[in-house]
Formats: structure tokens, sequence, C-alpha cells
């Protein structure tokens, strides 16, 4: 376990790199910041968010089940067990944490300035109304492409934590815990990139702020080991 917790806080560091680096520059999101790269950033984040996570979700639990050293049926049911308590139980957390903080989006607050919007009224709103506002106000908006303002009508919830984080670096943590980071390397460096990418791409659409990825990570790391925890417990990860 000691060497998982080692492993994993090695990965953490690296993920904290785009947050931390963020706050160093005191760069914030405006329209300017968009460019002929965004839209493949959004494409990215598109696998972290309803519907798409769900058939990401589905493709890594097949791959964990299919990478445990012994498949036996008992293993892959605690495996999937498991698994599906780390996503459910990290979402569950992370939406009781936003309805609590009720931070605004940096979108949001790029719209208060430009568009004179009261964030505090718009998330009063029903969720309905508050996609008919950005709807409204960027219907004839040059800087803010269609498919960014769709996606901001998709996702009016507050800010605190990232969810699309909290997804990503889950799933990265839990390859590096559960598989084998020498026989697996590329899968689990592959998941690593991934999730580093899901990171920029929730800054780079004015979707979260720094200290939003911050707190996403911390809660991934900590359901990883929870999970590693597990699994060792359950021997799972018996060969």
């Amino acid at each position: 376990m000691g060497l998982v917790i080692k492993k994993t806080i090695a990965a953490l560091t690296i993920f904290l790199i785009v947050p931390f680096a963020i706050i160093a520059t005191n760069w914030y999101w405006q329209p300017e910041s968009l460019d002929n790269t965004s839209k493949y950033f959004f494409w990215i984040t598109e696998t972290a968010s309803y519907p798409w996570a769900i058939i990401t979700s589905i493709m890594l639990f097949v791959m964990f089940c299919l990478l445990i050293p012994r498949k036996t049926k008992k293993n892959v049911i605690l495996l999937w067990l498991l698994l599906v308590m780390a996503m459910l139980g990290g979402q569950i957390v992370k939406t009781i944490i936003k309805s609590q903080t009720a931070q605004s989006r940096p979108y949001v607050l790029w719209l208060g300035k430009e568009y004179n919007l009261n964030d505090k009224q718009f998330y009063s709103l029903p969720k309905s109304e508050r996609k008919a506002v950005i709807q409204n106000l960027l219907a004839n908006s040059h800087p803010i492409p269609n498919w960014l303002a769709k996606h901001w009508q998709s996702e009016t919830g507050y800010s605190f934590p990232s969810g699309h984080t909290l997804f990503s670096a889950t799933w990265a943590f839990l390859a590096i815990s559960l598989l084998s980071f020498r026989r697996h390397y590329i899968i689990v460096s592959l998941l690593g990139i991934w999730a580093l990418l899901i990171e920029l791409s929730r800054i780079l659409l004015g979707m979260h702020c720094p200290i939003d990825l911050i707190c996403g990570l911390l809660l991934a790391w900590l359901i990883s080991l929870i999970c590693c925890f597990y699994a060792r417990k359950w021997h799972i990860l018996d060969r």
C-alpha cells in the first residue's frame, strides 16, 4: 500500500501542475483565449460529459476487468462493484459540495460583466430557464462560437469542484493503484494524459477555476486510495 501511495502522490503532483501554473501566471478565462484548438479540447471534455461519460465508463470497466491478474467471477463482480461505487460516490460527494459552496462558473461571471447578468439571480432560476438565458444572450455573439454556447447551456450548474476533473482523475488514479504500472505502462500513461487534457479543457472552455480542479484532484486521489485498500482486502489484486 505504501508503494501505491507514493505512485499516486507522484501522479497527483503532476496533475496539480496545471492549476498551480494557472494561479502562478494569474491567467483567467476570456473569449480571446479561444483559438483553432479550442474545439479539440471541447471534444476531449465531452468524453467526461453526460451521456458520453457513460460510454467512457463502460469501456474502462471492461478494460479493468480484462487486466486484473485473476479473472474469476467473484473478482470481476467485486471489481465492478468497487469501480461503480468509486464513480457514483465521487459524483455524489461532488454534487453535495457544489450545492453547499454555490460558486459561479467563470463563463457566468464573464456573462455578468459583458451583459450585466446577476450571477446570483441566474443560479436562482430553474435549469431550463438558465439555459434559455444563455441562449438569448449569445444568440448573436461573435466572440463565443455556437458549439461552446451549446456546451454552456448544457452545464449551468455551480463550479466548485470540477466533476469532469474528478471523473477523469479518478480513473487515472485507479489505473495507477489497481493495475500494475510496469505491466500496463502505456494504458496507465494514456489515462494520465487524458486526465491532464480534461483539466486543461475545463479551464480553456471557461467552465472552471484552478481551485475547482485542485479539489477534484484531491477527491479523486482519496477515492482511489480507498478503492485500493478494499481491492487488497477483498484479494482482487492477488495473482
